[in-house]
């Protein structure tokens, strides 16, 4: 074989603290099929060169050198090894470093392997082309992980000194696929690789595609309060290091030059409800610098970045937010009474649509003659060309009685990695939540703004959290609440 999340946002900051901890599950896999291939772009020029004849910057990766870091462990963490005169700009030679920053969960074979070929075996040397694997045979357990690489680019000849600051900066990703087990489409267990872009700004890096790709768009924030921004895989495995647009992306830096890029390369395995033993597969990983041209570039999907809701005169109040509109149409809100079997109760269009903007949205669900009192909402995300996605489910009670402190569900055992927690409020506020294991070590925050009445919040990436005993504490700025609860995986 080859080769979470919240951004940081004023509604919701999530992040664990202490240990690493796996990043969050990716969306479930889009889907493909591995004999499509788009290699060439409208003006038939290979997807990786300049239209037109440009001059704009295109690395060559070849003749790695190991330099120095970890003790001379040349493939550990911190290890930084040396590329020299990987591309000119305007007659400058530039060089980089690349440093192997952190591994979890994962570990490096190969720092650049230059008898990488592409699907249709030719080669693809002047990729950069890591070889990464899990640290252990995976087989029964869901496991994810990642290598993280910064690339420090120089000026002048065997200079390592002198930052160069390059402008509209490209990071392409090639062949970012997978494989299910049998079964195709309907398999429960796949592995997949995925690789996400250290944020700088909100919207930078931008992630673009082709319309027909096979990666779904993951977000999540690391220990460190650290965005990454990216996709997750398809499953359906291309030969070699392949160039097809179904299975690359183009990570595009729209704003200040930059001098350096942080990334990850991993990946997301699901061991399904029967195991799925697949060993301890090495993967070949290509990504260069440069120009890009899909023949129908897009966005990935939109981003939901929090989504939750409150009880107030008999009126369900909901509040998400969302970027990355592009090529989005609609979302619908849907109800449910037992958590299973939703219908819809509503929609709502784009602020404005094509646009990686943040923007935020309500709406209100009157349930004065609705029988019942739990009521359970999600979110039907829309694209223009019909393809869908669901947001995380809220639950709200219709009791009338106040909530004396704070109730979490489901009780006693939390599951799926999120809670919903369930309070009153007695006018709009910032509340923060902390998680807080048996030692009293704080192991999860996040931070929310609340409207009168009855809340619901959903407590996600609970699944970063070993399974055991923790309380969860709630600090609306006055008061303290707490509750107790179990996590079982």
């Amino acid at each position: 074989m080859k080769k979470n999340y919240f951004l940081t946002a004023g509604i919701a900051i999530l992040a664990t603290i202490g240990a690493v901890a796996q990043p969050t599950v990716p969306p479930n896999p889009a889907a493909g099929n591995a004999s499509n291939c788009t290699v060439l772009s409208s003006n038939n020029t290979p997807l990786d060169q300049c239209p037109n004849g440009s001059t704009t910057f295109v690395t060559n990766f070849q003749g790695a050198t190991y330099n120095r870091g970890n003790n001379g462990n040349n493939l550990g963490a911190g290890a930084i090894w040396r590329f020299a005169n990987i591309g000119t700009i305007s007659g400058t030679t530039i060089n980089a470093e690349v440093t192997i920053n952190s591994m979890f969960q994962a570990v490096v074979d190969n720092i650049d392997n230059n008898s990488a070929q592409d699907q249709n075996n030719v080669s693809v040397a002047d990729f950069f082309a890591p070889r990464i694997r899990p640290d252990v045979s995976l087989n029964n357990s869901d496991r994810r992980g990642y290598v993280q690489f910064t690339v420090n680019f120089f000026q002048g000849a065997n200079n390592y000194t002198t930052a160069m600051n390059i402008a509209s900066l490209n990071f392409i990703s090639y062949d970012a696929d997978g494989s299910f087990e049998s079964g195709g489409a309907t398999s429960a267990a796949w592995f997949r690789e995925t690789r996400v872009a250290q944020v700088y700004n909100p919207g930078n890096p931008t992630v673009l595609a082709n319309n027909s790709s096979e990666l779904v768009a993951y977000n999540y924030t690391d220990p460190a309060v650290t965005n990454w921004n990216g996709f997750a895989g398809g499953v359906y495995e291309r030969t070699g290091l392949s160039r097809c647009a179904q299975v690359a992306s183009s990570f595009r830096y729209n704003t200040t030059p930059r001098s350096s890029i942080t990334f990850r390369f991993g990946y997301d395995f699901k061991a399904g409800t029967n195991g799925y033993n697949i060993g301890n597969p090495s993967r070949e990983y290509g990504a260069k610098f440069g120009c890009y041209t899909f023949p129908n570039q897009v966005t990935l999907p939109v981003t939901l970045l929090s989504f939750n809701g409150a009880l107030k005169n008999n009126t369900t109040q909901l509040n998400w937010v969302a970027e990355n509109q592009v090529n989005f149409d609609h979302y619908e809100i849907e109800r449910s009474i037992n958590g299973t079997s939703f219908s819809g109760v509503g929609s709502k269009a784009p602020i404005q649509n094509n646009t990686s903007a943040k923007e935020s949205y309500q709406y209100s669900d009157d349930l004065t003659t609705a029988s019942g009192n739990v009521f359970f909402y999600r979110l039907k995300m829309v694209d223009v060309d019909g393809t869908f996605k669901y947001s995380n489910v809220i639950m709200i009670r219709k009791d009338q009685k106040a909530i004396a402190g704070i109730s979490i569900s489901p009780n006693p055992m939390v599951t799926g990695g999120m809670a919903t927690v369930r309070f009153e409020a007695a006018t709009r506020s910032a509340v923060e939540f902390k998680v807080v294991d048996m030692a009293g070590r704080v192991v999860l925050k996040q931070q929310n703004t609340v409207t009168e009445g009855t809340n619901s919040i959903a407590i996600t990436n609970l699944d970063r959290l070993q399974p055991g005993m923790y309380m969860l504490q709630m600090n609306d700025g006055s008061a303290v609440s707490v509750t107790k609860f179990t996590i079982a995986h």
